[in-house]
């Protein structure tokens, strides 16, 4: 049966054009039509992300410091976020619309990046922020383990979800100050036996805000492993970070 799919392969990709003339894609954040080449964001809106690599080393020494985590060795961000931009966009339909391919998409975006800043792989795994099962079964997956799918593919990293749980199904950290956020998530994820089996990981997350989430894993870690090394992956950084 391989050639009946190599034939429907073909005839995908030969009318992938009209399909696009009667069906176009749209700009996730202004609604323009997209070219058939470019996805989910127009070139507009492209340039209107705020890449981190323009300011590389101030924006890190921020998320150092607001991690206040020794054990935190490198960090890899794609976009500053910011308000009503297309980054906000971007990360809503991520998480709230279903769009589920956006994940994996921009994980390989930030892989790359991480290629390009010539950064050494430390990571022997992988392991995206976990969410509650119950919100992981409204949504249908968790958007950070998309992402982290995506930083895989690049950097050949095995994405390893059984290694930190959420045991609690914590409230949404979007409208709670700094200090609301560090108390709603303190205590509220399980690190699993076998992380002693590891030197080195990296977390992977959609957008940190504050930091408290991170910090909140990185206390969980090192309380089961007080040697471990960590990286971060974050699509997005807040202004506030």
């Amino acid at each position: 049966m391989s050639w009946f799919y190599a034939l429907f392969g073909q005839i995908i990709f030969f009318l992938k054009p009209l399909i696009h003339l009667l069906y176009p894609d749209l700009c996730i954040h202004c609604k323009r039509e997209l070219t058939a080449k470019r996805p989910y964001l127009c070139y507009t809106c492209l340039l209107d992300l705020e890449l981190i690599k323009w300011q590389r080393k101030q924006t890190y020494n921020q998320v150092f410091q607001a991690i206040q985590s020794t054990s935190v060795v490198q960090i890899c961000a794609l976009y500053r976020f910011r308000d009503s931009a297309p980054i906000q966009t971007l990360l809503h339909e991520l998480k709230y619309r279903h769009n589920s391919r956006l994940g994996a998409y921009f994980g390989t975006v930030l892989g790359l990046q991480f290629q390009e800043e010539n950064a050494t792989v430390f990571a022997q795994a992988l392991i995206p922020v976990p969410i509650h099962p119950r919100k992981r079964f409204d949504r249908g997956y968790n958007q950070s383990e998309l992402i982290a799918n995506g930083v895989s593919r690049i950097i050949c990293v095995p994405v390893k979800t059984n290694l930190i749980k959420k045991a609690f199904n914590t409230k949404t950290q979007t409208k709670l100050s700094k200090k609301g956020r560090a108390q709603n998530i303190r205590g509220s994820f399980r690190i699993s036996d076998d992380i002693v089996n590891y030197q080195a990981v990296a977390i992977v997350d959609d957008v940190i805000t504050t930091g408290a989430t991170i910090n909140a894993i990185c206390e969980a870690l090192l309380e089961k492993n007080a040697n471990l090394q960590i990286t971060i992956f974050s699509l997005a950084l807040a202004q506030s970070v």
